[in-house]
């Protein structure tokens, strides 16, 4: 590999490496035909226990005449090292009758009033006998079942109920006594990671869903623009909630002018809202829905008002032109949705549009017949 792939695998410098080279004879590259330097990969084993020797204070020379280019067998220090130093708790059993602890590492051993090698755990924890985990370590020793998950004792002073580990048969050595070995599983960290886990899908699919919805309003404001862009007449305004029932996925909507203090709503896109004409002020949340230009779901009391059929959600978004309020789009759902605020914009600019038509269709009436 090149020197700089063998640079960060090592985690020794291209110039370190040169210099160990220089001064030591070792690494030696391989440079064909004077070629740039490449070094083997078996090499890398080695060049990283030098590193971790001169860093432990150990001098150059001699970590590199300690460190072998061949792979050997792990010691048998290192061996006992895999358990005493494992991150989760190992406790080794002799039984099947009486169970006795013969090991424990040093996560057990650092918990207070952990249990000691020669304690009998039934002694212990008598409770332990009727829990299903005595019976799965009991079989352990005596069936042919070599491993399996296991309820016991957290390990801490009192010994209660709730722990959990894998449960497995250690080789058997003859003359010795046969042992199973109980590898603790963090439940708590599992659980946590789990319940974050579900938390970061959720959030991921609200997010999704938002952007989603917010897509679809997006698609509303530009097919409710274009229709105003491209056509003329009354007509338009009942095609513009058409567009926004198809659109928004909503199951029906209705513009309702305000004439008097009251709304007033023609037949819906759908028929299932109106004709009716509501008075305002019988209303506060439509009052100041209408007062502030904000979209706002309504209460059940304000959608039954205007016909809406029981279970169905009603959304009212203002019409304002010129600091006037000119009326609303009334909006019928399933279900409410948390309007996001790129949402909100959106049904704005979308009620923006209508509201200037509306401005239009009335001044053009006002300029056809004078008297009104």
């Amino acid at each position: 590999m090149s020197a700089t792939e063998f640079a960060a695998l090592t985690g020794v410098s291209r110039e370190r490496l040169r210099t160990w080279e220089r001064r030591h004879g070792y690494p030696v590259p391989v440079r064909s035909h004077g070629g740039p330097r490449r070094y083997e990969v078996a090499e890398v084993t080695r060049v990283v226990g030098i590193r971790r020797a001169v860093e432990a204070g150990i001098p150059v020379t001699v970590a590199i005449e300690a460190e072998s280019s061949e792979p050997a067998d792990i010691g048998s220090g290192v061996a006992a090292g895999l358990a005493e130093h494992a991150p989760l708790s190992i406790v080794s059993l002799s039984g099947p009758e009486p169970l006795i602890v013969r090991s424990v590492n040093a996560v057990v051993a650092a918990r207070p009033d952990a249990p000691q090698p020669g304690d009998d755990l039934l002694e212990l924890a008598p409770w332990f006998a009727d829990d299903p985990g005595y019976a799965t370590l009991r079989r352990l020793f005596t069936d042919d079942l070599m491993a399996a998950p296991c309820t016991h004792p957290d390990w801490t002073g009192g010994l209660r109920p709730g722990a959990q580990s894998l449960a497995y048969c250690l080789p058997h050595e003859l003359g010795h006594q046969p042992l199973v070995a109980l590898i603790g599983i963090d439940t708590s960290r599992e659980r946590r990671t789990r319940k974050l886990l579900q938390d970061a899908e959720a959030e991921l699919t609200r997010v999704r869903a938002e952007l989603e919805r917010d897509r679809g309003f997006a698609a509303a404001a530009g097919a409710v623009a274009e229709i105003f862009r491209t056509q003329a007449g009354a007509s338009t305004l009942a095609d513009a909630t058409t567009v926004l029932v198809r659109r928004l996925g909503a199951v029906d909507a209705g513009l309702a002018p305000m004439m008097g203090g009251a709304l007033v709503l023609g037949r819906s896109s759908r028929g299932l809202l109106g004709p009716d004409l509501v008075t305002v002020a019988r209303f506060d949340d439509l009052s100041d829905a209408l007062r502030e230009g904000d979209p706002t779901w309504m209460p059940q009391s304000v959608a039954a008002a205007f016909g809406a059929p029981a279970g169905l959600e009603l959304l009212a978004v203002p019409l304002h032109a010129a600091g006037q309020g000119l009326g609303a789009v009334l909006m019928l759902f399933d279900e409410r949705e948390v309007l996001t605020e790129a949402g909100l914009r959106l049904l704005r600019v979308s009620a923006g549009t209508i509201a200037l038509a509306l401005v239009r269709e009335r001044v053009a009436g006002e300029l056809q017949d004078p008297g009104r």
